[in-house]
Protein backbone atom coordinates (compact mmCIF):
# COMPACT_ATOMS: atom_id res chain seq x y z
CA UNK A 1 0.00 0.00 0.00
CA UNK A 2 1.52 3.47 -1.20
CA UNK A 3 0.93 6.33 1.14
CA UNK A 4 1.36 9.85 1.01
CA UNK A 5 1.26 12.88 3.45
CA UNK A 6 -1.15 16.14 4.19
CA UNK A 7 -1.91 18.18 6.93
CA UNK A 8 -4.83 19.97 8.33
CA UNK A 9 -5.83 23.86 6.83
CA UNK A 10 -6.86 27.05 9.17
CA UNK A 11 -10.25 25.80 8.72
CA UNK A 12 -9.45 22.06 9.60
CA UNK A 13 -9.90 21.33 5.92
CA UNK A 14 -7.65 18.03 4.37
CA UNK A 15 -6.57 17.70 1.27
CA UNK A 16 -6.80 14.62 -0.38
CA UNK A 17 -3.87 14.15 -2.85
CA UNK A 18 -4.48 14.69 -6.32
CA UNK A 19 -3.27 11.02 -7.34
CA UNK A 20 -5.52 9.24 -4.41
CA UNK A 21 -8.52 11.50 -5.57
CA UNK A 22 -7.69 10.44 -9.63
CA UNK A 23 -7.68 6.34 -8.34
CA UNK A 24 -10.76 6.82 -6.28
CA UNK A 25 -12.76 8.96 -8.88
CA UNK A 26 -13.39 11.93 -6.34
CA UNK A 27 -14.58 15.30 -7.02
CA UNK A 28 -15.85 18.21 -6.02
CA UNK A 29 -18.93 17.87 -3.80
CA UNK A 30 -18.78 14.11 -3.43
CA UNK A 31 -19.86 12.99 -0.13
CA UNK A 32 -18.08 11.12 2.79
CA UNK A 33 -19.03 9.55 6.15
CA UNK A 34 -16.14 10.03 8.44
CA UNK A 35 -15.84 7.04 11.40
CA UNK A 36 -12.90 7.87 14.12
CA UNK A 37 -11.22 4.82 15.95
CA UNK A 38 -9.05 5.34 18.79
CA UNK A 39 -6.27 7.43 17.00
CA UNK A 40 -7.47 6.65 13.62
CA UNK A 41 -9.94 8.33 11.09
CA UNK A 42 -11.42 6.62 8.21
CA UNK A 43 -13.00 8.73 5.25
CA UNK A 44 -15.63 6.45 3.43
CA UNK A 45 -16.82 7.79 0.31
CA UNK A 46 -20.79 7.18 0.13
CA UNK A 47 -22.64 6.74 -3.79
CA UNK A 48 -26.14 7.35 -3.99
CA UNK A 49 -27.55 3.83 -4.91
CA UNK A 50 -27.98 2.52 -8.57
CA UNK A 51 -31.20 1.96 -9.69
CA UNK A 52 -31.05 -1.79 -9.77
CA UNK A 53 -29.57 -1.37 -6.20
CA UNK A 54 -32.71 0.20 -5.33
CA UNK A 55 -34.73 -2.34 -7.19
CA UNK A 56 -33.14 -5.17 -5.02
CA UNK A 57 -33.70 -2.82 -1.57
CA UNK A 58 -37.80 -2.68 -2.85
CA UNK A 59 -37.88 -6.57 -3.26
CA UNK A 60 -36.20 -7.18 -0.27
CA UNK A 61 -38.70 -5.04 1.72
CA UNK A 62 -41.40 -6.11 -0.01
CA UNK A 63 -40.63 -9.81 0.51
CA UNK A 64 -40.06 -9.14 4.23
CA UNK A 65 -43.24 -6.95 4.73
CA UNK A 66 -45.17 -10.33 2.96
CA UNK A 67 -43.18 -13.07 5.33
CA UNK A 68 -44.59 -11.39 8.11
CA UNK A 69 -48.13 -10.50 6.97
CA UNK A 70 -47.44 -6.58 6.99
CA UNK A 71 -49.73 -4.72 5.21
CA UNK A 72 -49.93 -0.71 3.96
CA UNK A 73 -51.85 0.22 6.79
CA UNK A 74 -48.88 -1.47 9.10
CA UNK A 75 -46.37 0.67 7.25
CA UNK A 76 -48.47 3.68 7.58
CA UNK A 77 -49.45 3.55 11.27
CA UNK A 78 -45.78 2.79 12.09
CA UNK A 79 -45.02 6.15 10.13
CA UNK A 80 -47.38 7.96 11.90
CA UNK A 81 -45.76 6.78 15.41
CA UNK A 82 -42.08 7.43 14.55
CA UNK A 83 -43.02 11.02 13.49
CA UNK A 84 -44.67 11.65 17.04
Amino acid sequence: MDFELTKIGERGQVVIPQSVRDQMRIHKGDKFMILQQGETIILKKLRAPSKEDFERMLKKAHAHAEKHGLTEKDLKEALKQARK
